[in-house]
């Protein structure tokens, strides 16, 4: 029995020590890229929307602003001349202009995980993955949903989404609501994904009426009334010029056009990728210290090194990567 737990322990402290990384050969190396420019101080937050960085200033896809956000402060999103920030300690949403100066706040019985603002409406998402849209003209609830308990949530979390006359809500577990603004009627529910546990909707982006959804397992698109899927492990999603481009969890680069069609893929075994920068190429970072260029047309790589540290809080636009705080701008 003895001699049974002790192959048993070995056989599971070898499993936990054999992590792979990804190591391309040294001819594979084409070069090495440098850093552009530094930031004055580190990323401390970040998603899809921007970056704050530990002195309190924000790094959003329009430009940098001194906001000067305090400590108990989460950055949420950025919407046209209107920053929404939410407070971790009170539950409020406050509406800063690009001065950091607060414009409105609002409470709310849980904290405010994601949000939008169009005009005098926003649209929330709450931490008990409840939805609100509110007035903030007259300081007035319009519409309030609530939803099933999500226990736990992937820390990439979408923010609602308005198109024309309707907003659609990102839920914690796997849904999205799609909401009427002129009645505030609910025209539909769509399940993405069933899973237990870290299946919050982590990007919603639109094309017309078009919706392009995705998990952090599965990858969803509705075209003329009409559903696509695909189940992928997915680290990072980027929609533009009318095709999806995803890092899985495997390495994998892949661009699929609005039917979800693989129209290119690339692997890099055991690779960690970030950031997904598209423009005469497609570039995208991986944690080992390597920059990966990939000619749109071909897909054919090329592995530049870089000198970046694992696990570091980044940002990404249309054409710089925020890297802790570093900066590096494309084309390469």
């Amino acid at each position: 029995m003895n001699n049974i737990l002790l192959v048993i322990l070995f056989l599971l402290f070898a499993g936990c020590s054999q992590k792979q990384y990804f190591t391309p050969s040294k001819d594979s190396i084409v070069g090495k890229v440098e850093f552009d420019d530094k930031l004055e101080s580190h990323i401390s937050q970040s998603n899809k929307n921007g970056a704050l960085l530990s002195d309190g200033t924000l790094i959003a896809k329009d430009g940098i602003y001194n906001i000067n956000l305090k400590e108990n402060y989460t950055f949420l999103n950025i919407n046209g001349d209107l920053i929404l920030v939410g407070n971790y300690e009170t539950n409020t949403l406050s509406i800063l202009n690009k001065d950091g100066k607060e414009l409105k706040s609002f409470t709310f019985e849980y904290m405010p995980i994601s949000a939008s603002i169009r005009d005098n409406i926003l649209a929330a998402v709450l931490a008990d993955n409840s939805f609100v849209l509110w007035d903030t003209n007259v300081d007035e609830k319009l519409f309030s949903s609530n939803n099933s308990t999500a226990y736990a949530i992937n820390s990439k979390v979408a923010s609602p989404l308005f198109i024309d006359d309707m907003v659609v809500f990102p839920a914690f577990d796997g849904k999205v609501v799609i909401l009427n603004l002129n009645n505030f009627q609910i025209l539909n529910t769509i399940a993405i994904s069933s899973e237990a546990y870290f299946n919050n909707i982590i990007y919603l982006a639109s094309s017309g009426k078009n919706l392009i959804i995705a998990t952090s397992n599965k990858l969803m698109t509705f075209i003329d009334g009409k559903d696509f899927s695909k189940d992928l492990n997915i680290s990072d999603i980027l929609f533009t010029n009318n095709k999806i481009y995803i890092l899985s969890l495997e390495g994998e680069v892949i661009e699929f056009d609005l039917l979800l069609n693989e129209l290119n893929k690339a692997k890099f075994q055991y690779a960690n990728l970030s950031s997904i920068i598209i423009s005469d190429n497609i570039y995208t970072l991986e944690s080992q210290g390597y920059m990966i260029k990939i000619d749109p047309n071909s897909f054919v790589d090329s592995i530049y090194k870089i000198d970046i540290d694992e696990y570091k809080n980044s940002f990404y636009t249309d054409d710089v990567i925020y890297y802790d705080n570093r900066i590096i701008r494309f084309p390469k």
